[in-house]
């Protein structure tokens, strides 16, 4: 997916100039913010895990665990927006396992997706209890 000098994804800057609801337009923003938003925060926590950058060897700090990034693995993420599936750094030789703070261990919906599922069943509950008991 390629970009301007902006570093806005094309297909984000094309979405505003068309002539649609706000809410559609939103929604279809959402997906591609959230897949290029994920990764760069999993790369960020697993830096700070390991506590160096990537490619920099353990050797070059004292602060650094032992262990190394080795690959991706996609994990589906059902959002809000719709399925995102980021790449998850996997990592090996580590003296504990990691688990993302944002993603946890086995994370494959967000809270706010739970939340809306929750809300959306408690409100079916409530007005099918309120059309039974007036009519």
């Amino acid at each position: 997916m390629g970009s301007s000098a902006s570093g806005t994804p094309p297909r984000i800057r094309s979405v505003g100039s068309q002539d649609r609801p706000l809410p559609e337009i939103l929604e279809e923003v959402a997906r591609p913010g959230a897949q290029l938003l994920m990764p760069a925060a999993l790369e960020a926590e697993v830096t700070e895990f390991l506590g160096r950058d990537r490619y920099q060897r353990a050797a070059a700090r004292e602060d650094a665990r032992p262990g190394s990034r080795n690959g991706y693995r996609e994990v589906t993420v059902k959002t809000t927006a719709g399925p995102v599936a980021p790449p998850r750094p996997k990592l090996r030789g580590t003296s504990e396992a990691f688990a993302s703070r944002l993603f946890g261990a086995h994370v494959t919906k967000t809270n706010a997706l739970e939340s809306l599922v929750i809300a959306s069943f408690v409100r079916g509950l409530l007005s099918v209890r309120w059309r039974s008991r007036c009519g």
